[in-house]
This record gives C-alpha cells, structure tokens and sequence, in this order.
C-alpha cells in the first residue's frame, strides 16, 4: 500500500517512543514535525500503572508538550468505560496499581483494594497490572466474580519491553482471574476498540485519515487494522521483522524505527 499523508497520529509508548524512561531516537524530531505541520496526536497506552501526569511529565522531559487530552491510558478509558455502564459512585473491587487506582477514585467510584472482601457488593472486578498481586487477591476476585460482579480488565497484554530485557505484563493479573473463574473479562484497552474509539473523537479525526504506530502486533496494529485504521509497526520494541513476516497480523507498514517513520512522514506531506 502506498504511504500518504495523514491528518492524525496515534501512537503507543513503550517500545515506540521509549524504553523505559529513556526516550528513543527521533522522538523529539518527530513531534517537532508534528507541531510545524499542525497534526494532532494521542498516545494510546496500555500502560495502566503510571497517573496521567506521569506521562505527562515524561514529555516535558524530553521536549514535548503534551496535554491531559492527548493521553488515552487503559486506566482513563476504563474509568470512562465503566462511568458510563455504571454510574458515578458504583462499588467497584480493584486489583492495580496508581495509574488505575487513581482514574477510579478521580471518576467518583467507591473502590476496595487489598485481599479481604469488600464492605459493599462489587458492581465489578477490575484488574490491571499490579506487582503485589497474590493468591489471596485472586480468591477475593474470584469470589466476586462467581457470585455474580462483573470482571472487567484494562487490558490483557502479555509483556512489554524495558532496556534489560522483556516482562510480564497485565496478562498475568487477568489470565490468573479467568483460569480461577472460567470468566472470560470485557477488556478496554487495546486491541479492543473503545481506545481508539476515545481517541479518534478527542482528535476530531477519520479512522481512514489516520495512522496508528505500534510495536505489538496483537495489541496496535491488531487493533489499528480492526478499526480500519493504518498501522505502522516500529522494530525497536518486541516485535522483530521475522516475528512480523511469521505472524497472521499484518501491519499496513513496517518500519525500523522512528526516524525512519518520520522520512516517510516528510515525503509525504
């Protein structure tokens, strides 16, 4: 397929943009473009555990303005998800960390963390990742769950990458839940389409004027290519090109890295 111009960028984090605090070549060139040519964007992050502002303050330091609006977290978009399902003040039991703690408690829900069972009937089991997640955790979900909360996960990814090497990601949390429960959870963030969903009307923009960058085929360019967006894969997180080449997912266009998204962003405009 030929590359042409696009009007709006979405664009992943980790593995794209950085690895973890350290941002990766061409970033800053690349949103320079963006600001001169007046395109807009959005970071669509699975990355639950991190505030807004974190990632905000991540921009600043490498150069890069960037508002609240631009920032579509599986955390924010699972708060807006379950305000519209639920209501401002449901019960809600929790398994995560910050990120998703605190786009609860900011949409007004009435949140139970830790291992014992919560004081109030759970409208639903929400889980993100969460690095203290134990056995007991798990039973309290579980319990939840099969007397009848509903499971709602921000996401299911299965590993992100860091400059040492690859870790588990929110998958685990989830995939212990379901296998205790046979349940499987409404997932929000990416593949799935609310994301992208909340990010297109944010930016005012047309799936079919719009690129997608990603380095994970089954979660940005899976759900890039399901909303009828283009999708760019970047080889500079877990993806290589022979996992590419071997992977029914195909991305629109495949790239090395950054600066080399950003020549073909430049000849096209």
């Amino acid at each position: 397929m030929k590359f042409k111009e696009y009007r709006a960028l979405l664009l992943d984090g980790d593995g794209v943009l950085w690895k973890a605090d350290q941002p990766l070549p061409g970033v800053q060139e690349l949103f320079n473009f963006l600001a001169e040519r007046e395109i807009p964007w959005a970071l669509l992050t699975n990355n639950n555990g991190h505030p807004v502002g974190e990632f905000i303050d991540r921009f600043t330091q490498y150069g890069i303005q960037a508002g609240r609006k631009a920032i579509f977290t599986s955390s924010t978009v699972t708060a807006d998800y379950l305000q519209e399902k639920y209501g401002q003040g449901a019960s809600l039991y929790v398994i995560g960390m910050q990120g998703l703690i605190e786009a609860l408690e900011e949409a007004g829900f009435e949140i139970a963390l830790g291992e014992d069972m919560p004081r109030l009937p759970a409208s639903a089991v929400v889980a993100g990742m969460d690095l203290d997640l134990n056995y007991q955790k798990i039973i309290t979900a579980m319990r939840l769950i099969l007397d009848g909360a509903d499971f709602v996960a921000t996401n299911t990814d299965r590993n992100y990458p860091r400059p040492d090497g690859i870790y588990p990601a929110t998958g685990v949390v989830t995939g212990a839940i379901q296998g205790a429960t046979g349940v499987e959870p409404y997932v929000v963030g990416k593949p799935y389409p609310a994301i992208f969903k909340a990010a297109l009307e944010e930016l005012g923009a047309a799936p079919e004027e719009t690129l997608m960058v990603g380095d994970q085929l089954d979660t940005d360019i899976l759900g890039a290519n399901q909303a009828g967006i283009d999708s760019a894969l970047v080889l500079t997180g877990v993806t290589t090109r022979q996992i590419a080449a071997d992977s029914p997912i195909k991305p629109t266009f495949i790239f090395e890295d950054i600066p080399a998204l950003l020549e073909r962003l430049k000849a096209a405009s």
